[in-house]
């Protein structure tokens, strides 16, 4: 299992960036460039969970998916351990996000729990992940925020 943590710091209120995390209309892919609109499916919406598979174009290697399990009944936080993928492990990966206050606005917290599939794609996935995830991710978790900060706040 490798695990990415990235930690930054927004002028936007943690409720603002939480509510981002929980938001799965199209407007999703704005917010997480990775997330491809076609490709993002809600099994199921509740008052404090969801069910949905979101997907990311590779190239011609097609499409990386995972269908998670995301849970905002704690406050702080959106978990979304994943349920089925074509690449991820499971059980045992997991994204997170956390968001607190800080004298800035928020204390944002992304965590990427991955363990890979043993089968060609998860082998190579998996090989990027430990070598070049740390700045992939740190540079994906910045374009997240500045996407959350961009747009205007949903209702």
């Amino acid at each position: 299992m490798t695990t990415i943590s990235v930690v930054l710091e927004t002028s936007v209120a943690p409720a603002r960036v939480l509510a981002a995390a929980r938001d799965f209309s199209d407007r999703r892919a704005e917010v997480f460039p990775a997330v491809s609109v076609d490709r993002l499916e809600v099994h199921e919406l509740g008052e404090a969970s969801a069910d949905a598979t979101e997907g990311t174009a590779v190239g011609p290697l097609g499409a990386n998916w995972e269908r998670c399990r995301y849970d905002w009944s704690q406050p702080d936080s959106v978990k979304a351990p994943v349920t089925d993928s074509n690449v991820y492990a499971i059980p045992g990966s997991s994204w997170e996000i956390k968001a607190s206050p800080s004298a800035a606005g928020s204390r944002v917290e992304m965590i990427w729990a991955r363990d890979f599939r043993r089968n060609p794609r998860g082998i190579l996935f998996g090989t990027m992940f430990r070598v070049f995830g740390k700045p992939i991710f740190n540079k994906y978790a910045r374009e997240i925020i500045a996407n959350i900060e961009r747009l205007e706040p949903t209702t």
